[in-house]
C-alpha cells in the first residue's frame, strides 16, 4: 500500500496475536465450525484468518454500521454492464461520524477515495491481510489510499481527543 507505514504493530499489547487461550477467539472458531455443520472443524487457514481478525479488533473504538453499498444494486439492463466495472460506493455511519468511500479496481488492486464528515485533523487507518498503512486526511476531510490490496479491508478513522471509528472488515 501507498501511504506511511504503520508502526510495527499499530496495536496495544492486549489486541495483539500470540496471546493464546483467549475465550472469545475460541468461541469464535467454535462457531465457525458449528456453521460447516456436517464438513466439522474448520482448516487452519480458516483458523488463522479468524485469529489474526481477532487480534485486530479494537475493542475501544466506535463501530461504524454500513448504510449504503452500490454492490447491494448490481446491474442488471444491458446498458447497466457498462456499470459493472465503475467504482463501488460505500457510506458507513456511526454516532458523531460519518464516511464515504468509493473503491475503484485496478487489475489486484484497489484505490479507495475516501470523505469523512465532520471534516478536520484525521488520520485513516487502512488495514488489510498484509498489515496496515496510515492515510492523512485533509481539512476538507478527504484521502486517498492507492494500491491497497484485492481482497478483505477494514478502515480506522484516528481522531485527536475521540474514540478512533472504525468500519467492519469487507472485501474490496
Amino acid at each position: 500500500m501507498t501511504g506511511s507505514d504503520a508502526p510495527d504493530s499499530p496495536l496495544p499489547a492486549q489486541h495483539r496475536e500470540g496471546d493464546g487461550g483467549e475465550p472469545d477467539l475460541d468461541r469464535l472458531v467454535a462457531e465457525l465450525e458449528a456453521e460447516h455443520g456436517p464438513a466439522g472443524r474448520v482448516g487452519a487457514q480458516v483458523r488463522a484468518a479468524a485469529g489474526a481478525a481477532y487480534a485486530a479488533r479494537r475493542d475501544d473504538a466506535v463501530m461504524t454500521e454500513i448504510t449504503d453499498d452500490s454492490a447491494d444494486t448490481p446491474p442488471t439492463a444491458v446498458r447497466d454492464a457498462a456499470l459493472a466495472e465503475a467504482p463501488r460506493y460505500l457510506r458507513f455511519d456511526a454516532p458523531g461520524a460519518a464516511l464515504g468511500l468509493e473503491v475503484t479496481s485496478i487489475d489486484d488492486h484497489r484505490t479507495l477515495v475516501g470523505s469523512v464528515d465532520p471534516p478536520g485533523a484525521t488520520t485513516a487507518e487502512v488495514r488489510t491481510a498484509r498489515g496496515s498503512a496510515l492515510f492523512p486526511v485533509d481539512e476538507h476531510g478527504a484521502f486517498v489510499a492507492a494500491e491497497v490490496p484485492a481482497g478483505p479491508v477494514s478502515l480506522v478513522l484516528h481522531r485527536p481527543g475521540a474514540a478512533p471509528v472504525t468500519t467492519p472488515w469487507l472485501t474490496v
